[in-house]
């Protein structure tokens, strides 16, 4: 990674970032077991999951001459402070939803994100997504309404439709995180690790306060319960968001969003394989609707360039 501005963001894709952002999002797509095996509060589960991640970043941060450095340069610190603050609305929203509609949905519909992505690329970063992305647009949001129990009534169970709220929610939250996390990395060439360093540190900061607030923290914990939680914080919010990072900052904003769908399907299956979530025909035909307006757009556009 070079250490000049990228003042175009016009970086050029390349395989390699495009198989990070895939290694990334599968290991992300055992967050939301990890975080229903935990069996805590919402708010205390996305605290500390950042709580666990920190001890692997700072020192990473403090070892790496150009991650250190980073810290020196400015334009990028408040933009990654940004993306801290969209995680955290981002967690404490899909957290909740979870428990509604189950982990496999709850992160489907999170994942929404990639619209947002799409239209922020589109207006202000000069990113024009191909007419094949806009056909199939339709079939994935489809894809979305049935996976939330959608059908031919609407959403009838109380249950689904919160899920579906707060769910769709966290995609709004989760598109503005990885556009203010992507913005960071490219005003300035910055190392991934200062990146997630300032985004955590701010989402930290946020979901202590609403702990605070709704009087879930400070709470006690049993150690199995820190045993979910540092695979969720290390392996999770750590190691695969480092992927992550270092992959999008080169991708166009959509193609990072599409290949990050890849997470919410693998989550589906692990909820049912390993947590016995049901999955009845309309939730399948919806993950399948959801995967197919993605990777055909993802294709036809990668195979363009």
């Amino acid at each position: 990674m070079d250490s000049t501005p990228d003042t175009h963001g016009a970086l050029e894709p390349r395989a390699v970032d495009y198989l990070s952002t895939l290694i990334g999002a599968l290991g992300i797509s055992t967050a939301p077991i990890l975080v229903t095996l935990s069996q805590a509060h919402p708010t205390p589960v996305a605290v500390w999951r950042f709580v666990y991640a920190l001890p692997l970043l700072v020192p990473l941060c403090l070892l790496r001459g150009r991650s250190r450095n980073a810290f020196r340069q400015r334009g990028w610190i408040a933009i990654a402070g940004l993306s801290g603050l969209f995680f955290a609305a981002d967690l404490a929203l899909w957290h909740h939803s979870i428990g509604l509609i189950g982990a496999g949905p709850a992160t489907l519909l999170a994942n929404t994100g990639i619209i947002w992505i799409t239209l922020t690329g589109l207006f202000f970063l000069g990113e024009r997504p191909s007419r094949v992305f806009w056909v199939f647009l339709p079939m994935t949001l489809a894809g979305m309404f049935l996976l939330a129990g959608g059908g031919l009534d609407g959403i009838a169970q109380a249950a689904d439709r919160r899920g579906l709220l707060l769910g769709v929610g966290a995609g709004v939250a989760y598109g503005g995180m990885l556009i203010f996390l992507r913005l960071a990395q490219r005003r300035v060439a910055i190392p991934p690790e200062s990146a997630l360093l300032v985004q955590i540190t701010l989402a930290l900061a946020a979901l202590s306060l609403v702990g605070l607030a709704e009087h879930s923290l400070p709470v006690s914990l049993a150690a199995e319960q820190h045993v979910w939680l540092a695979l969720l914080g290390i392996g999770v919010q750590a190691l695969s968001w480092l992927l992550i990072s270092r992959g999008i900052r080169r991708l166009p904003g959509h193609h990072g969003g599409m290949v990050l769908l890849t997470q919410p399907v693998c989550s589906l299956v692990w909820g049912w394989w390993l947590l016995g979530q049901a999955l009845d025909t309309g939730r399948l035909a919806g993950a399948a609707l959801i995967l197919i307006g993605v990777a055909v757009p993802l294709l036809r556009e990668a195979r363009s360039r």
